[in-house]
């Protein structure tokens, strides 16, 4: 039985539900919580016409291909030898060009233009050792790992959260423009890394509609309502209801631009991240 707990959740923002006719959700996630935690996340570019359709269809495909590759997966995130920076280069042109081909492929069955369907993706792929994540546009990937406590002198050490981002803002070359999955895409444009697992507890991907409200503009401060999302998560208290409400919650809107709220959530108990 898998240590980790997974769950995702896309809604529609209210500016997307107020629009006349009402705009589809255009954000898609999917998540896998077996041995290999797999959890993926896309925005569809608002002025692209089926981006909806783009951003469901290089989540699904990032899914499959995790599954499909799983023995390089252990190779890269299992064993105790840290992979060498050109496999890891390797690695992660290839997912990001599997991104862009089944894009291509979706696009040419629907007598589309590429462009049409362009959209961000967010991807975490969690070994027993290190976790692979790519990043291609904005959005944010949020790492939990238990840390301990400042004590006094005499007292026992605990053990609390500590939440951090990786990536930088995922922007273009205009501060208004963000990156896609589109043919246009260049490989050293996209971001990606590995972390250990050493201590990890939680992984959260989501999109900048989400991330108005949890992640500051500059990637430093977190907000502390990931870490109870990831104890219910961990616990099995928390539901994909619970999650739609929070994104729909007075408070959450207040102040936001009413894009469509993705998140995807990985967690497991603190102990068994040590």
């Amino acid at each position: 039985m898998s240590p980790w707990s997974a769950l995702g959740v896309a809604t529609a923002g209210l500016a997307h539900l107020e629009n006349t006719p009402p705009l589809p959700c255009q954000d898609a996630v999917g998540v896998v919580a077996s041995s290999r935690p797999v959890l993926a996340a896309a925005d569809g570019a608002g002025s692209s016409p089926a981006s909806d359709v783009g951003a469901r269809t290089v989540v699904a495909a990032m899914l499959r291909l995790a599954t499909t590759l799983e023995s390089q997966l252990a190779w890269l995130l299992d064993g105790h030898d840290e992979p060498s920076p050109e496999a890891l280069h390797e690695f992660a042109e290839l997912l990001t060009r599997h991104a862009q081909g089944s894009l291509a492929d979706r696009a040419a069955e629907q007598s589309r233009a590429v462009r049409d369907l362009r959209c961000t993706l967010l991807l975490a792929l969690v070994g027993s050792e290190r976790l692979l994540w790519l990043k291609v546009g904005d959005g944010e990937i949020v790492l939990e790992r238990a840390v301990p406590s400042d004590t006094k002198e005499g007292e026992a050490t605990e053990l609390v959260p500590h939440l951090s981002t990786l990536g930088e803002r995922g922007k273009g070359e205009f501060a208004n423009q963000t990156l896609f999955v589109d043919e246009r895409l260049a490989f050293e444009q996209a971001q990606y890394g590995c972390e250990p697992t050493k201590a990890l507890t939680g992984v959260a991907l989501m999109s900048d509609g989400a991330a108005e409200k949890l992640v500051s503009l500059n990637g430093e401060q977190v907000s502390g309502q990931l870490s109870h999302w990831f104890d219910d998560l961990r616990h099995g208290r928390l539901r994909q209801r619970d999650l739609v409400r929070s994104f729909y919650s007075e408070s959450f809107c207040r102040g936001t631009s009413g894009d469509d709220r993705s998140i995807a959530l990985a967690a497991r108990d603190l102990l068994k991240g040590l």
